[in-house]
């Protein structure tokens, strides 16, 4: 028993691989929040210990200890991520095992994909443990099977990269990497020595010599890591480390939902919709701020819509929607507030908007309560760069949930300056710029050209909804309708033109702008259609997001009854052709608009097969198919199997094949030729199912054909059985008469038993017996 004790040297290795896998966790410290993987880190660890020293005293192989790691891990592990499914919080279940499993293999995905922090109290601890786990079996095996001095500190070096790899991009101080190298070296020199390099402390003075050096060693290392410490901690860091989160697109298709500012008319009160429905309630926020629903940041000539971009390595600017942790990283200073939104069943109806979490300011947690609460945390996906949010359950009636958020100043500077370049392409705004420099007049700064175009705006544009009298106003935004939008000599619409219209503008302009989907709450709090509004947000210098709203004209201002007819020239080489599918308007049905471009589907122009031919080929196709692939395979061995039998082996035995080549197809066009006869025997079977197929009378044989099988049969016994080996010539010979005889067969039968012998598999059975 005293046997399997951990020794001395067992104990110096677990305290150093303690002290390694310590200091490469501590890598998480951004990636959770608090201390507890750290916990759970070092329980894996030591459970890690225990296996590779049990594997190692009773001299199991490597293979062993792995084996034992995985059994731990699913026997223990649901204490840390799995708690509410095992028994007695220790014992695992079925269902245990089963989210052990899933998290094993999808866990690490769940992790890039997660805003960080996420929760230091989740399931996703499951990746400290398993690191634990692995670092203490497989380091504790190398260490004490494996001779070379390095070895070991492998294990807790690929705990390293991984934390490196699965945490943040953010700035690190740099003292526990070197930490990590200066204990990896303290290691490295204990197990050189204790592999014989050191002196034998046998001697006295040796023994003093040996002190010394390790004294020497170990003040040598200190002095070394501090001054790394300290001259690493003067030079300049590098903004952002590589890790996976980068390069990881989370699985989230933005493209599926439409975009919703397609559907602005249903809140409208010509529209009698969702005008006076309640779409939801907020409760504490303050008066007069604004709620968004959705943020359109990408135009591709039919509708805004949001994109989802991670690319970047500022993580609070990448445009991509993704897991929510604990909490939400966000920039800046301002008022803290609590706000509490219920959802009413008019949103929650509404396709277009459903899926979309309405927040405010830039929210920093968001927390469900309710029935519903652990699914729509689930799938709730935010994105930092729109400060949007996304919940692919879809809101329903009277879900509730709190939004803390910090509202920043968003009065626009006199002097505006834009943040980067805009991300519009180009050459969807070509419609835009015959009108921009119009617009502007004589301002000079991009700031003032700003508030020149929508002072243009309000002061000569007029707003419909396309009510009675205003049917020609159509919905939408695409290029067609900004067409005559920009071209009219009086631009008319509601908030879904102009806002589109603005933010192209500033596009142009050099501002990199998107469009917002939202709407101020009554003084109730309450959210109806009437409160729904579309704004623009323009990026500044510093940063931050600001939403422009003065270029909305007065709701009583409206357009002429009957439009003027004349519209100012413009180039006709910058101004599209009018859309040939009409954009979707608000009252457009969700089945019908494509998810990905939100354009109605209509039915294509030109030729189009009838539907009742569709009909039959959908349901005629696949029993055809099924059938010409039986054939073909049939058909293919039978081919494969002729070609064998006349190129491969001796030449008496391709001789041979060559006779049963000619039974088989005879067999398959319906002979009955029974088996274990001589060739002569078979050649008369052949001769009286000839005589059947030509209605000949039984006897002496009266055609070319019948004759043929018998001189065959003699020819094969005598080449077969004859002295020496057939020659070449005799074998090709063969087997060109024995092609004649085939086709004769066949020209003897009629053209349904010929087609029938073809697909017939029944010499193909005696050959796969």
């Amino acid at each position: 028993m005293r046997s399997h004790l951990p020794g001395r040297a067992d104990l110096v290795d677990a305290g150093f691989l303690t002290a390694l896998f310590s200091l490469a966790l501590l890598g998480f410290r951004t990636t959770f929040t608090g201390w507890a993987f750290l916990g759970v880190g070092l329980a894996g660890l030591v459970l890690g210990l225990v296996v590779g020293h049990v594997a190692v005293r009773t001299r199991h192989p490597v293979v062993a200890a792995g084996f034992l790691a995985v059994v731990v891990f699913f026997l223990l592990g649901g204490v840390v991520a799995a708690r509410e499914q095992v028994v007695a919080g220790v014992l695992p279940t079925p269902g245990s095992v089963a989210r052990l499993a899933e998290l094993l293999v999808h866990a690490w995905m769940l992790l890039l994909t997660t805003l960080p922090p996420v929760d230091g109290a989740g399931p996703l601890l499951v990746i400290p443990y398993v690191l634990g786990l692995m670092c203490g079996a497989g380091g504790l095996t190398l260490a004490r099977r494996v001779g070379a001095s390095a070895a070991p500190v492998a294990v807790p070096l690929a705990v390293l990269l991984a934390v490196v790899l699965l945490g943040t991009g953010l700035e690190s101080s740099g003292v526990p990497g070197v930490a990590f190298a200066v204990v990896a070296l303290a290691w490295s020199g204990l197990r050189g020595r204790r592999q014989g390099r050191r002196v034998q402390a046998g001697r006295s003075g040796r023994s003093s010599a040996g002190l010394r050096r390790a004294v020497t060693a170990c003040v040598l290392l200190g002095v070394a890591g501090g001054a790394v410490a300290l001259v690493g901690g003067a030079l300049p860091a590098p903004a952002h480390r590589v890790v996976l989160r980068d390069y990881v697109r989370p699985p989230v298709e933005v493209g599926v939902y439409a975009s919703p500012l397609v559907g602005f008319r249903r809140y409208t009160k010509d529209a009698n919709q969702l005008w006076d429905q309640t779409l939801f309630t907020v409760e504490g926020l303050p008066a007069g701020q604004r709620v968004r629903i959705a943020v359109l940041d990408d135009y591709d000539g039919s509708v805004w819509a949001a994109t989802n971009d991670l690319t970047g390595a500022d993580a609070l600017l990448r445009n991509g929607f993704q897991r929510v942790g604990a909490r939400i990283p966000t920039t800046g200073d301002g008022e803290e507030v609590e706000v509490t939104v219920t959802v009413g069943a008019a949103f929650a109806s509404a396709e277009e908007v459903s899926a979309w979490l309405p927040t405010v300011g830039r929210p920093t947690r968001v927390s469900f309560t309710g029935d519903r609460a652990a699914a729509h945390t689930e799938h709730l996906r935010y994105n930092l760069a729109t400060t949007s949010a996304i919940v692919g359950d879809r809101l329903r009636a009277d879900d509730r949930y709190t939004v803390h958020a910090v509202l920043q100043s968003e009065e626009l500077p006199p002097d505006v300056q834009p943040h980067g370049r805009p991300a519009v392409d180009p050459a969807d705004l070509a419609f835009v710029r015959s009108k921009v420099a119009q617009w502007v007049g004589g301002a000079s700064t991009t700031g003032d050209k700003l508030r020149a175009v929508a002072a243009h705006l309000r002061d000569n544009g007029a707003y419909t909804d396309g009510g009675p009298g205003e049917s020609e106003y159509l919905p939408g935004h695409g290029l067609a309708r900004l067409s005559r939008f920009f071209n009219a000599d009086k631009p008319a619409g509601n908030d879904e033109q102009y806002a589109a219209a603005y933010a192209l503008v500033a596009n142009q302009l050099g501002v990199p702008a998107r469009v917002v989907l939202g709407a101020t709450p009554g003084a109730d709090g309450v959210v109806r259609g009437e409160h729904v509004h579309a704004w623009a947000e323009i990026h500044v210098a510093d940063g931050r997001w600001l939403p422009v709203t003065d270029f909305m004209p007065d709701r009583s201002k409206r357009p002429d009854r009957q439009p003027p007819q004349q519209v100012e020239n413009t180039d006709a080489s910058i101004v599209p052709p009018p859309n040939a599918v009409r954009t979707p308007d608000s009252l457009t049905d969700a089945d019908q608009v494509d998810a990905n471009t939100g354009r109605r589907v209509v039915d294509g122009g030109g030729f189009q097969l009838p539907a009742w031919l569709v009909a039959v080929l959908a349901w005629g196709s696949p029993p055809v198919l099924a059938v010409a692939a039986v054939v073909g395979a049939i058909t293919g061995l039978k081919a494969r199997r002729r070609t064998r039998r006349r190129t491969t082996g001796p030449t008496a035995r391709r001789l041979a094949r060559g006779w049963r080549e000619l039974v088989d197809h005879a067999r398959d066009l319906g002979a009955r030729v029974p088996t274990g006869t001589t060739r002569l025997e078979e050649a008369e079977h052949l001769v009286l199912a000839a005589n059947t197929w030509t209605a000949q009378p039984a006897g002496p044989a009266t055609t070319p054909v019948q004759q043929q099988f018998r001189d065959l049969a003699r020819a094969a016994d005598s080449l077969v059985f004859g002295p020496g080996d057939p020659a070449e010539a005799a074998v090709a010979d063969f087997w060109a008469r024995v092609d004649q005889a085939r086709r004769g067969m066949g020209r003897s039968v009629g053209r349904w038993r010929r087609w029938r012998g073809a697909v017939n598999p029944r010499s193909l059975r005696g050959g796969l017996r």
